[in-house]
């Protein structure tokens, strides 16, 4: 507690710079979205509660940005925007173009495996992406993107009892609109993107937009030379709009895409003693100094970045779905059905123990297919705004997961045969596995929300939902070898031979349907003119669901570990303030909130001695509370300031497992204070055109990567510190500019996980610092 009165004590202290220095500062936020010069702060319109509102009449926590300034921020992967965010942290355990781990005020899941999508909704153009695999892309061609805090159980389909984030897309015009961006920048890195479109008749326009990049990557193999953790991607989409008739429009949209490259790499943090032959625990100060090794003796190199790895397969993810939007006005009543459909395919083969030795060496495959239908009405009049629909998703997800133990021990042993029981190696398992899952999962809910004004300045929120979701898990182990070792009844080792080289292990059928009744009350109230006060109670719902990692290779434990585990249900507390003071030269927005989390899924990584067990169950309870504000102002032209501070205080409550008592403490990817600010300021040099400086800066205390607060999976506070000069036609024609990210060359973890049974902890490592140049065009 005294720790965050002192991390408390820093956020007031910022905030009152903010506010000393809000006479003279403004927004980066709003370019792009009405905020000419001369005007003040411009709206920014969202569609967070299904329809279209100023962010400042929205009685929700939203913090919404601009494609525009995402662009100049230098966002373009979904995992970007966490820099910018107050109290949203994403973690990428498998790199970029894997899955996520997102967390909104410290409501996420630590689960790494691809059949469990965490408590926060990723929308695109509002269609629910289902698939964890497919929840990092690439950006490009953005009209906004919003992130919804807080519970979202009744305007949202599944999954959203921390939040939501929406991606929505930039539309085909009535206008004829082209654009294109190339940049250059350190590792070799090239991004283009380009979007086209226009009317193609009265009634019918178009939109067609891509991206691509190309990096060699910031981590230097010295086992091979080459540069690894680089990017290999391409993103199509195309959208067309028709007007079908005067009170009938559709919204068609195609998207596709792929990532090609090598896998990303880790950092191995060794954690056994050289003086001990690398049999016994380091000390804790050696373990951080980089002076200890994994089981095989592999001490990571000096270098942050530098590593010697074996194993340089590819990491290969491809995409595509479409959708269909259709709108039947009717007067002031709109029914509006979104249909949507969604492949994912990928497989990521990676060099787990990230050394040069075959120590373990995991392959994730997973394929899944979703169809999501929402069929919504909506409407005003008589003082009440409601909207009232209905939701449904089938999903189909198949995983095929492989996992190589000990392979480097294999050629010691005679005919290379494989050694699960450990017979010829004391005890060290030698084997490879494949796991094949298939999830199959059907949800549905009906909604309804109405925003009733009860007086002109009050108004009051009361929404519902009924969640049903049913799961089907079916999962198998089995050993793959030709020949293994085993005992004779003399205790001999002799080699036993497999016919069809397959040894079932386990195979599992389960169900499990989960239901749940979500809700909303909250007022909002004018203290003045452009001055608004909240305060609401809104509950989320998250289903259960079956661990789909890698279980024990004891039947019987393995029977326990495939037991579904169950829903967790979130209570929140909320009251916020959304003012624009000044003449709109001063934006000042702030919440506060409490939590109340029952059953919360916690995902474990427990280290038996002998092979990790992933465990995924749901822990007693947690509270959460904290509190965001935001700092806009614009007292002049051409001079702006964004300030974004959150502050988070979590902690598990009556959490106790065979091997730990995780009671009192925080939770994982949640730091105490985060915060992001930017200044924008331009001065003319000519006729038509003008110089943009751009200076940037996050920061985010100290956070742990899992529940047991294990002091080696933690990453203290840090800055990020960036920038960006553009020289620009004042017209909006071109500009041409230099940036740089990660000025100070801080070295950080974005993630980590403790695989100690093999005497190591796998770290994925921030990018360094990194420069470049960028031109873009507009039509």
């Amino acid at each position: 507690m005294s720790k965050f009165k002192g991390e408390l004590r820093f956020s007031a202290a910022v905030l009152a710079i903010a506010a000393m220095s809000a006479p003279a500062v403004a927004t980066a936020q709003d370019q792009g979205n009405g905020a000419e010069s001369g005007e003040g702060i411009g709206d920014i319109v969202v569609t967070a509660q299904r329809r279209e509102q100023n962010l400042q009449d929205v009685p929700v926590a939203v913090t919404a940005f601009s494609g525009d300034t995402m662009a100049d921020l230098g966002i373009q992967s979904s995992s970007d925007i966490a820099g910018v965010v107050p109290n949203l942290e994403i973690g990428l355990p498998g790199g970029e173009g894997n899955q996520p781990l997102i967390y909104i005020r410290g409501v996420g899941l630590a689960d790494t495996n691809s059949n469990n999508a965490g408590p926060n909704g990723v929308y695109v153009d509002e269609v629910y992406i289902a698939s964890p695999g497919a929840q990092t892309f690439q950006l490009f061609d953005l009209d906004r993107v919003e992130v919804l805090k807080g519970p979202q159980g009744t305007l949202y389909g599944r999954n959203a009892t921390g939040g939501a984030i929406n991606f929505i897309t930039a539309k085909p015009s009535q206008d004829f609109q082209a654009q294109a961006s190339l940049s250059y920048g350190s590792f070799d890195t090239i991004t283009g993107e380009a979007a086209i479109g226009g009317p193609i008749s009265d009634a019918v326009r178009f939109r067609i937009s891509g991206t691509g990049t190309h990096a060699n990557g910031y981590v230097h193999n010295l086992l091979t030379g080459r540069r690894e953790n680089g990017q290999g991607s391409f993103a199509l989409r195309g959208q067309l709009a028709l007007d079908i008739t005067d009170n009938f429009d559709a919204l068609l949209n195609v998207h596709g895409g792929k990532v090609d490259v090598r896998s990303p790499q880790y950092r191995s943090l060794g954690l056994l003693d050289p003086d001990t032959g690398f049999t016994t625990p380091c000390a804790p100060d050696a373990i951080m100094a980089n002076q200890c090794g994994n089981v095989f003796g592999y001490v990571s190199p000096e270098g942050f970045y530098d590593g010697n790895y074996d194993r340089s397969d590819r990491l290969v993810v491809k995409n595509w779905g479409t959708s269909a939007r259709l709108n039947w006005h009717f007067g002031d009543i709109t029914l509006t059905s979104i249909s949507a459909y969604d492949w994912n395919d990928k497989l990521h083969r990676e060099d787990t123990d990230a050394s040069p030795f075959r120590l373990l060496d995991i392959d994730y495959g997973v394929r899944s297919k979703a169809f999501t239908q929402e069929l919504r009405l909506s409407g005003t009049g008589g003082g009440v705004n409601w909207v009232v629909g209905g939701y449904y998703l089938h999903e189909r997800l198949d995983q095929n997961q492989t996992g190589d133990l000990f392979g480097e021990v294999r050629a010691a042993l005679p005919g290379g045969a494989g050694d699960p029981d450990g017979v010829a190696t004391g005890g060290v398992p030698v084997l490879f596995s494949r796991t094949l899952n298939r999830q199959t999962t059907d949800a549905a809910s009906i909604f309804g929300q109405a925003e009733i004004e009860l007086t002109p300045a009050l108004r009051a929120t009361i929404g519902g939902r009924y969640n049903y979701e049913r799961k089907r898990f079916q999962a198998a182990l089995q050993l793959e070898e030709n020949e293994i070792l085993a005992l004779d009844d003399d205790d001999n080792v002799v080699v036993v031979p497999i016919p069809g080289g397959v040894i079932p292990v386990y195979a599992f059928d389960n169900r499990k349907s989960f239901k749940n009744v979500s809700f909303k009350v909250g007022l909002d109230y004018d203290i003045a003119p452009d001055v608004m006060a909240y305060a609401s109670i809104s509950t989320g719902f998250k289903s259960g669901g079956f661990n789909g990692g890698f279980l024990s290779f004891d039947p019987a434990e393995a029977a326990v570990q495939a037991q579904p585990f169950e829903e967790e249900t979130l209570t929140a507390y909320e009251v916020g303030l959304k003012s624009t003071l000044f003449d709109r030269r001063l934006r000042f927005n702030a919440a506060a909130f409490y939590y109340d989390y029952k059953d919360l899924q916690l995902y474990t990584l427990i280290n038996t001695g002998a092979i990790p067990l992933s465990l995924l169950d749901n822990a007693a309870n947690a509270t959460i509370y904290g509190a965001e504000f935001e700092v806009i102002a614009k007292p002049a032209d051409r001079f702006d300031i964004t300030l974004n501070l959150g502050l988070l205080d979590t902690e598990v409550k009556d959490f106790v497992t065979a091997t730990a008592d995780y009671s009192g403490n925080r939770l994982a990817l949640s730091p105490t204070v985060t915060f992001s600010g930017t200044a924008n300021y331009e001065v003319p040099v000519s006729a038509g055109l003008a110089i943009a400086f751009q200076p940037s800066a996050s920061y985010r205390s100290g956070q742990y990567f899992s529940a047991d607060n294990n002091p080696l999976l933690k990453q203290k506070g840090y800055w990020l510190l960036g920038g960006r000069i553009a020289l620009k036609d004042e017209d909006g024609r071109w500009e041409a500019a230099v940036f740089g990210r990660n000025l100070t060359r801080k070295k950080y973890i974005n993630y980590a996980v403790d695989l100690s049974d093999f005497g190591f902890i796998e770290q994925f490592r921030g990018e360094p610092r990194m420069f470049g140049v960028e031109f873009r065009v507009k039509y």
